[in-house]
């Protein structure tokens, strides 16, 4: 049962990092509406999360005896999506960029939520199991 809940947990992990470091480059557009030159940064979240969690993201092992490989480190990930530009320069829309902030505040607020109904379920796992 541990492994499916640190499956859980680690999933739960990266989805909060990614909104927290997809918030703050929301917010930078949105500070950088009025400056010159300025493209507008974001990482595609679906698509990172994807990429986590399939089977690409595992270290690669070079014989049948090696051990099953981690995943790849989330910042390696996160790494080859946001060097890319968005757009021509001065592209940032302010309505757009407040919107796409406002919902990723409210995924991230969803995913805490189910971080704690995972842990209440552990707890309760935990107390049941002391009987």
């Amino acid at each position: 049962m541990l492994g499916i809940l640190e499956k859980t947990f680690d999933l739960l992990r990266v989805a909060l990092k990614l909104r927290s470091y997809r918030h703050t480059l929301l917010a930078s557009n949105i500070a950088n509406v009025d400056t010159p030159g300025y493209r507008r940064k974001d990482i595609p979240f679906e698509k990172i999360i994807q990429n986590y969690l399939s089977k690409e993201s595992l270290l690669k092992t070079t014989h049948p005896k090696h051990f099953k490989g981690l995943r790849k480190n989330i910042n390696e990930i996160i790494k080859a999506y946001e060097d890319k530009t968005l757009g021509t320069p001065n592209n940032v829309n302010l309505e757009e960029e407040i919107v796409q902030l406002t919902e990723n505040q409210i995924l991230y607020e969803a995913t805490l939520q189910a971080l704690s109904k995972e842990l209440e379920r552990l707890k309760e796992a935990i107390t049941e199991g002391g009987r």
